[in-house]
């Protein structure tokens, strides 16, 4: 009897590693170049994104006709948020992206300041 325990724990913590083991191997992974899009009242605006992940946290720059921003966010599973200034109209406004990572693309909203949401695409470009 307590032989047939020992080998249901055996089992148990077997079946515990494999389950994390693909959790590990399932995560998403965005370190890589992007190029990406958001909607603007103007029309839309292009960038290029240049993302760094270490687990949870995602850092980076994006390069645009504007500059370079800073990028700073997380990921959690599929859904990724992340930050960059832009400017608009002459002035730096924070731009603020939640999307979801769907392989080689991301889809979501990108919102400009407190004013305006408008959908968000980016694409893998490395």
């Amino acid at each position: 009897m307590c032989a047939m325990i020992r080998f249901a724990r055996l089992e148990l913590s077997v079946l515990a590693l494999l389950v994390a083991a693909v959790s590990l191997a399932a995560q998403t992974d965005v370190t890589g170049e992007w190029e990406a899009s958001y909607a603007m009242p103007l029309g839309p605006q292009e960038l290029k994104i240049y993302l760094t992940q270490e687990g949870p946290r995602i850092s980076g720059h994006t390069t645009s006709e504007y500059g370079e921003s800073q990028v700073r966010g997380t990921i959690d599973g599929e859904n990724i948020a992340f930050t960059f200034e832009a400017t608009d109209g002459g002035k730096a406004v924070v731009i603020r992206v939640t999307a979801r990572v769907e392989g080689a693309r991301m889809r979501g909203t990108a919102k400009v300041g407190d004013r305006v949401d408008g959908a968000f695409t980016a694409e893998r470009s490395d």
